[in-house]
């Protein structure tokens, strides 16, 4: 079967409307897992903290852009490269964390209160150094 692309990865119109529908509802953050402006758009012009996915809002929303997480692939090429140069095959799961750099939080903005910069670098620590799990099924299992 052929599947052919003929649109947008994401609905950026459809992402701020549901936005707009959680604030209507009473939400006080948001946060997304989309490449779009659709819900950081949203939350600024409703004056909304929101945590961003993949990039920065920081420019485009200054005054609610709390932090920001962002994927990066390189220690994953470099797995799958090595992985092909020595022959050897190409594990179907892998996992990235903060501890190799695959995951990185970005810088926190104005939005955000005065100890949340403190508190991120306080967790971000505690997940490099792997005292912290981020899904911790001890707890909420």
């Amino acid at each position: 079967m052929d599947v052919q692309f003929t649109g947008s990865w994401y609905d950026e119109v459809g992402e701020k409307e549901a936005a707009l529908n959680l604030i209507q509802k009473g939400a006080v953050v948001l946060s997304q897992h989309a490449d779009s402006m659709g819900a950081p758009t949203a939350c600024e012009e409703n004056n909304v903290p929101d945590v961003s996915y993949n990039g920065t809002t920081f420019n485009s929303c200054p005054n609610t852009y709390i932090a920001a997480s962002k994927i990066d692939w390189t220690p994953y090429y470099e797995y799958a490269i090595l992985a092909k140069i020595e022959g050897e095959t190409i594990a179907a799961n892998y996992t990235s964390s903060l501890v190799d750099g695959g995951v990185q939080v970005l810088e926190v903005g104005s939005a955000a209160t005065s100890r949340t910069q403190a508190q991120v670098n306080f967790v971000a620590g505690q997940l490099k150094r792997e005292e912290l799990e981020v899904f911790d099924c001890d707890t909420f299992t």
